[in-house]
């Protein structure tokens, strides 16, 4: 096994600028609630959009309490959300493309691939 090499300070420095980049880049989320009246949960990212997922995409929210569904935080910088009374973690990236693949589903799904000349 390789024995473990510190990496030197601009190691550090380029190595935290490539991962702030990839945060900026990232759809974040930046708060989380739940809807009543659409029974859905609404999610703020990053880049300022606000987005709504139906409970049925949600694994264990759509049999939870109302109570259960307002007690969502996010967590992990924006990456996750959590419902600590369900002991439930939803992924904000795995949301997107759930949601990016059921709109492309409904445009007729992935375009075909363009024959070579």
């Amino acid at each position: 096994m390789a024995e473990f090499k510190a990496p030197t300070p601009q190691e550090f420095a380029a190595a935290t600028r490539r991962g702030l980049r990839r945060m900026q880049q990232s759809l974040l989320a930046t708060s989380a609630s739940y809807d009543r009246r659409g029974k859905r949960l609404i999610i703020t990212l990053s880049k300022g959009t606000t987005v709504g997922f139906p409970l049925a995409v949600l694994p264990g929210l759509e049999h939870a309490s109302p109570d259960d569904r307002r007690a969502i935080e996010v967590e992990g910088g924006g990456y996750g959300l959590h419902v600590a009374s369900l002991d439930a973690d939803i992924s904000v990236s795995a949301l997107a493309r759930a949601a990016a693949s059921r709109a492309n589903g409904r445009m007729g799904g992935r375009p075909g691939k363009s024959k070579a000349a």
